[in-house]
């Protein structure tokens, strides 16, 4: 049977994925992965290197830095990613810690941009990582300005998954945090998606109130006692709020 446009689609971005995965295979072992014919896999191989966006050395094929060209263009046409303009940069100074703008995207946290302090820890995050939202303080802060009803088609369509012995797994018990979000203006995760990490994040509202991100701060729970949660607390609210008065001019 003839492959449909939808499903020729599919399998390019599935071959696509399998690639980033594995960091790049031959096209016996990639068909053998995916259970299709290595001639079908040989096609969707060969069309994806005329259109660039993969690469064939030896008998190895590898996604190309093409996709990352995409993802920069987008990103940069974000306004709320235009909006922060310095503002990641004087967390980072201010509270030494690892900085990060993401953005809800397909039901998903998707970090936009990162900035590191003098004492951030290499969580080896990047542009265009993903995470779950229940499981993040930036997730957190937007799932709380969110309605309940989306909020709970994003669970119905993907679960509570616990990451850590930490993470919140129970609905009730997440609407209650985002309640307390909503109060306080903040989220807070504490080892919830990375043991002994707690990470403070402020939503980015514009002025119809609607979320357009978070900007997070991230530091080991050694350093980050009551006090200093507070204080970072304050910087990414005050952070956040003067991302929502640039949003008006972008």
């Amino acid at each position: 049977m003839a492959d449909t446009p939808n499903r020729s689609i599919q399998r390019a971005f599935t071959i696509i994925d399998e690639l980033t995965a594995t960091g790049g295979c031959g096209v016996s072992e990639l068909a053998d992965r995916l259970d299709l014919p290595v001639s079908t896999v040989h096609d969707y191989l060969q069309a994806l290197v005329m259109s660039g966006y993969v690469t064939k050395q030896d008998a190895t094929y590898r996604t190309t830095t093409r996709f990352l060209e995409v993802g920069n263009r987008h990103r940069h046409r974000l306004e709320v990613f235009k909006a922060v303009r310095d503002e990641l940069e004087t967390v980072a100074e201010e509270t030494g810690e690892h900085v990060t703008l993401l953005i809800e995207e397909n039901d998903q946290a998707v970090i936009l941009a990162v900035r590191e302090g003098p004492d951030a820890i290499n969580l080896f995050a990047y542009p265009g990582a993903r995470m779950p939202l229940h499981a993040t303080a930036p997730g957190k802060a937007m799932l709380a300005h969110m309605s309940p009803e989306r909020v709970e088609g994003i669970i119905d369509r993907h679960g509570l998954a616990a990451m850590t012995s930490q993470t919140v797994t129970d609905p009730e018990t997440l609407f209650e945090q985002l309640e307390t979000v909503r109060e306080r203006g903040y989220a807070v995760d504490i080892g919830e998606r990375i043991a002994g990490m707690i990470c403070i994040a402020a939503p980015v509202l514009d002025r119809r109130d609607r979320i357009r991100g978070a900007i997070c701060v991230c530091g080991p729970r050694s350093r980050l006692d009551e006090q200093r949660r507070d204080e970072i607390a304050d910087i990414v609210q005050r952070a956040a709020n003067v991302t929502q008065v640039n949003l008006d001019y972008v």
